[in-house]
């Protein structure tokens, strides 16, 4: 048994440091420079999701993007702020894959994207117990 929780830990490291490595880096893009269209034209993202981009970076709301994206990732590195990370990055992960399902159909980022929301929800999953203590705490009257 103990050798199965140590397997669930060093996966745990691995899914975070992944994370982490995918959202500090476009997090802190975010926040230091502009985009090229160029370029997400060349990765077949035109047409709708990036003039979504586009309003976004004309907006400001890229920062708050970027500035969440880069706080979450930077959580996510250490144990004792990982849960608070993995939560604080389930809203921006749902954002990214359903941009792309509803907006961009980009199979490459639709599929890459899954995949952060599943490794997003196994960090959640692992902490199950705690989190339901929190958000799920039994109440004395239904009213």
């Amino acid at each position: 048994m103990d050798i199965l929780k140590k397997i669930k830990t060093y996966v745990s490291y691995i899914f975070r440091a992944f994370l982490a490595y995918v959202y500090i880096p476009h997090g802190y893009e975010k926040l230091t420079s502009k985009i090229d269209p160029q370029e997400y034209i060349d990765f077949g993202l035109e047409g709708d999701f990036l003039d979504f981009y586009l309003i976004w970076e004309r907006t400001g709301f890229i920062w708050v993007i970027g500035a969440a994206q880069l706080i979450g990732g930077l959580l996510l590195l250490f144990r004792r702020t990982s849960l608070f990370g993995a939560v604080f990055l389930v809203p921006i992960s749902l954002g990214m894959f359903f941009s792309h399902v509803y907006i961009s159909q980009a199979m490459d980022f639709l599929y890459f994207d899954l995949i952060i929301l599943a490794l997003n929800i196994y960090l959640l999953i692992e902490h199950w117990k705690e989190l339901s203590k929190v958000f799920f705490k039994p109440q004395k009257y239904w009213i």
